[in-house]
């Protein structure tokens, strides 16, 4: 079957975390397009990808591809569609088993950002409108709004289009046109409510946002029931998140408070998604000396062993302008002494191919352009190999991915001076 997948605003991080999905659930796919805006596949096997839309946390929708139209290049949208969507076509193929008043919608993702396509759902999505109508079909129109080519999920979701239609999906190339409805879109408020709802939240220290926590843990390519250790747990988000999964979650942070707060967290988190108290475990720990909870751990049976660690560290401090390259090397000194002593600390109890993720500071000084810690020598001195967050075999024909020489993905904000590069080492 063929599948196309939404990607995220960090394609990059989007991208690696479904790959290595796949590959943990043992998805046997061969990439048939891909952008920054969507990937498609073809999979040996129907996927289920309602669980997998829970999974992921960069895939903004995951669509059914149904047809591939030809294209000549000069040709727009709209012309090499004109004849596609006949009526029958749609009530068969997009709109079966739609009552009442139908809902749908149109969206357009673009495989070579130089296609033309200004004003192109409109006029598919009147195109569409009035056969149905002749047709005899009642229905409602939902474009995209300011511009946009495509459907926010907010307005998929608040508009019913998946249970009262159909929202239809054009994934343009040059020479090929996939026409598809989608199947799946991200659950934007249950995120909202995993990230705003918790009873403690801090600002000053910096938020991993959930959806990022959640694509970080997919990065370590665990599966469920295998034990995860975030040593600098803070209030908890990469617990949470794992433990939502089915992980086993260790969260350890030096800061009594950051612990108190993951405690209050997790209790309202447990009660809200039905999470056992012995999915985590929670202590007051140096990350430099972490392998005493985890002995301590293995004595009581609570874990057999740490299958990967997955963490934020720290970040340094926070700034609204730009630092004088002397903080940003003082800075880095500091993290480089510090990741040093905790690397050597997890080879006490991370066994051979134990991937630890982890984010840098990543200091902005331009349009993708960033300050980052110079040497890996922390990791590496230790024993730890860097692995690419993409694979060569499908980076190579992905000139659009954002991958750093060192293989690591930057996330960032607007107006962010800080950004997190997210790095994956392995135990060697």
């Amino acid at each position: 079957m063929t599948y196309a997948f939404v990607l995220g605003r960090v394609y990059t991080l989007s991208l690696a975390e479904l790959l290595e999905v796949l590959n943990v659930y043992g998805t046997s796919i061969t990439i048939l397009e891909a952008s920054f805006e969507a990937l498609i596949i073809q999979s040996d096997k129907s996927l289920d990808v309602e669980k997998l839309q829970k999974k992921l946390g960069g895939v903004i929708k995951i669509l059914k591809i149904i047809d591939v139209v030809k294209k000549r290049e000069q040709d727009s949208i709209n012309f090499c569609l004109q004849n596609y969507f006949k009526p029958s076509k749609l009530k068969t193929d997009y709109l079966k088993n739609s009552s009442g008043k139908i809902q749908f919608g149109i969206s357009v993702y673009l495989l070579d950002p130089t296609i033309r396509a200004f004003g192109e759902p409109k006029r598919l999505g009147m195109y569409i409108k009035r056969g149905l109508q002749d047709a005899g079909t009642s229905l409602r129109l939902v474009l995209p709004e300011y511009n946009s080519l495509s459907l926010a999920s907010v307005s998929v979701t608040h508009n019913l289009l998946l249970q009262k239609g159909a929202e239809i999906c054009i994934v343009a190339g040059n020479t090929k046109v996939y026409v598809g409805k989608t199947l799946t879109v991200q659950d934007f408020e249950d995120y909202g409510r995993r990230d705003y709802q918790r009873p403690i939240r801090d600002e000053q220290r910096g938020m991993m946002p959930p959806k990022v926590a959640q694509s970080m843990l997919n990065l370590v390519g665990c599966k469920a029931t295998d034990t995860i250790l975030d040593p600098f747990c803070g209030i908890g988000t990469f617990i949470q998140e794992g433990a939502l999964q089915d992980y086993k979650m260790i969260g350890t942070d030096i800061d009594k408070q950051a612990i108190a707060g993951s405690e209050k967290n997790l209790e309202w988190f447990g009660n809200r998604y039905k999470i056992p108290k012995g999915k985590y475990h929670l202590d007051i720990s140096d990350a430099r000396s972490v392998s005493k909870f985890i002995t301590h751990l293995k004595e009581i049976k609570a874990i057999n062993k740490v299958n990967a660690v997955v963490t934020e560290g720290t970040l340094g401090p926070m700034y609204s302008k730009f630092p004088k390259v002397e903080e940003i090397d003082a800075n880095f000194k500091f993290l480089a002494g510090l990741y040093k002593s905790c690397f050597e600390d997890f080879s006490n109890f991370l066994l051979k191919g134990s991937k630890i993720v982890m984010c840098l500071p990543a200091y902005k000084k331009g349009q993708n352009e960033y300050m980052m810690l110079p040497s890996l020598d922390f990791a590496t001195s230790n024993g730890y190999n860097t692995v690419s967050v993409i694979p060569e075999k499908y980076a190579k024909n992905m000139a659009f991915l954002r991958v750093s020489p060192r293989g690591t993905v930057i996330y960032d904000r607007k107006d962010q001076i800080v950004a997190r590069e997210i790095i994956i080492f392995e135990k060697q």
